[in-house]
C-alpha cells in the first residue's frame, strides 16, 4: 500500500511575485529616504557605504576615532481590520513611522559619537558662566577648517538646540567691532591653513589632476 501523500492546497489569495516586488520597492524607497536623512548631517561626498564587515580602521590617521557598526531598527504595527478595509494610506503611514524612527536613532548615534570623540581628545568648549560670544570664538579656534579637492574652504557647521543657537548667534551679531575683526582674522588664518593642508595632501599623489 502506498503511503498517503497530502496534496498541497492551492492558495488563490497569494501572489509571491507581487509580494517580493512590493517588499523590494519599499526597501528601495526606505533606502533613498535614509540617504536623504544622512545628507542632512553629512555630505554625500564624505559618506561611504560598506557591504560587509562590522568595524573599520584608518591606519593613515592614528588620531581618527574608530568604532564599530551600530544597528538601527524600527518597527510599525498595522491593524488587521485596516487591511480588511483596504486602507492604502497605511503604506505612507508605515513608511513615515519607520523613517522617523530611523532618523531619530541616526541623529542620536551621530551626536553621541561626536561627543565621545570630543571627550577623548579633550577638544571641548564650556560655555557655562561666560559670555556666549567668547565660547563661540574659542570653538571656531579649536575646530580645523577643511578644503575640498576643488580648493573651496568649508567652514565648520554649528549644531545646537534652536534656542541656544539663537542666543549664540545674537551674542555674536551684537558683539563689538573689535570682536568681529578678530573673528574674521581667525577665519582667514584657518582658511589659509586648510588650503595648505589640501595642497600637501595632493602633493603626495603622483600626477594628481593630470589628464
Amino acid at each position: 500500500m502506498q503511503p498517503y501523500e497530502k496534496t498541497p492546497r492551492r492558495n488563490y489569495f497569494s501572489d509571491p511575485a507581487g509580494n517580493t516586488g512590493f517588499n523590494e520597492a519599499v526597501a528601495k524607497y526606505l533606502g533613498s529616504l535614509q540617504k536623504e536623512i544622512v545628507a542632512q548631517y553629512l555630505s554625500p561626498e564624505n559618506t561611504l557605504r560598506l557591504h560587509h564587515g562590522n568595524a573599520w580602521q584608518n591606519p593613515a590617521n592614528p588620531e581618527a576615532f574608530g568604532n564599530g557598526m551600530k544597528e538601527h531598527s524600527s518597527s510599525t504595527v498595522t491593524k488587521f481590520q485596516d487591511i480588511v478595509d483596504h486602507k492604502l494610506e497605511l503604506i505612507d503611514q508605515c513608511v513615515q513611522q519607520l523613517t522617523e524612527g530611523m532618523h531619530q536613532q541616526f541623529a542620536q548615534m551621530l551626536y553621541s559619537t561626536v561627543t565621545d570623540a570630543c571627550d577623548r581628545s579633550g577638544n571641548v568648549v564650556h560655555a557655562k558662566d561666560r559670555p556666549l560670544e567668547d565660547a563661540f570664538i574659542e570653538m571656531v579656534e579649536k575646530v580645523p577648517f577643511s578644503a575640498d579637492r576643488h580648493g573651496v574652504v568649508r567652514l565648520p557647521e554649528v549644531h545646537a538646540h534652536p534656542e541656544m543657537a539663537k542666543k549664540m548667534m545674537a551674542a555674536v551679531e551684537n558683539a563689538p567691532v573689535e570682536y568681529k575683526q578678530r573673528l574674521d582674522q581667525i577665519k582667514a588664518r584657518k582658511s589659509k591653513e586648510a588650503l595648505e593642508r589640501e595642497a600637501e595632501r595632493k602633493a603626495k599623489f603622483v600626477s594628481y589632476g593630470e589628464d
